[in-house]
């Protein structure tokens, strides 16, 4: 789950975001970031139920505030 996540992360930030509306390229990095969550708690043990809610929202809003930030007007990767 992990891997299918950073690899769904790196598809949307890169060759997708050019390619398809912006709304869908948001959805698929907050799917992603999700993933990448609850990838990462799989691996834990005894993981609050807290952990399970707030880990997969913080890194979906996380991952589309990243690539926003990297590739804005004045970021390292604009294009």
């Amino acid at each position: 789950m992990l891997g299918a996540a950073s690899i769904l992360f790196l598809l949307a930030a890169f060759p997708l975001r050019t390619r398809l509306h912006p709304r869908i390229v948001d959805l698929l990095l907050a799917i992603s970031g999700a993933g990448v969550a609850v990838g990462g708690l799989l691996f834990l043990e005894d993981v609050g139920a807290a952990s399970w809610v707030f880990a997969p929202v913080f890194l979906a809003v996380g991952a589309v505030a990243h690539v926003r930030a990297l590739f804005a007007g004045a970021g390292p990767f604009r294009t």
